[in-house]
């Protein structure tokens, strides 16, 4: 996903969030959000709704560590 200026990100609605970052996800995706920073409550309240939305679409988690390790057809 590309990266928003930090300005842009604080302005987004929680649902502007959860909308760009399920549009924009593909396989393979890592999904990084700033949401420890002070201000950044819409993109905490995003995380739960992100998550249900790409489990919905068949999508699964893992760490870093985790992918580093899995081959092509994994």
């Amino acid at each position: 996903m590309e990266p928003d200026s930090s300005e842009e990100a604080a302005k987004r609605s929680t649902d502007e969030i959860v909308r760009a970052t399920l549009a924009e996800t593909r396989p393979g995706s890592i999904v990084l959000l700033h949401g420890m920073y002070p201000g950044r409550d819409r993109t905490r309240a995003a995380v739960e709704p992100i998550i249900d939305g790409l489990r919905e679409r068949g999508y699964r988690f893992t760490t870093v560590s985790e992918l580093l390790t899995l081959g092509p057809d994994d």
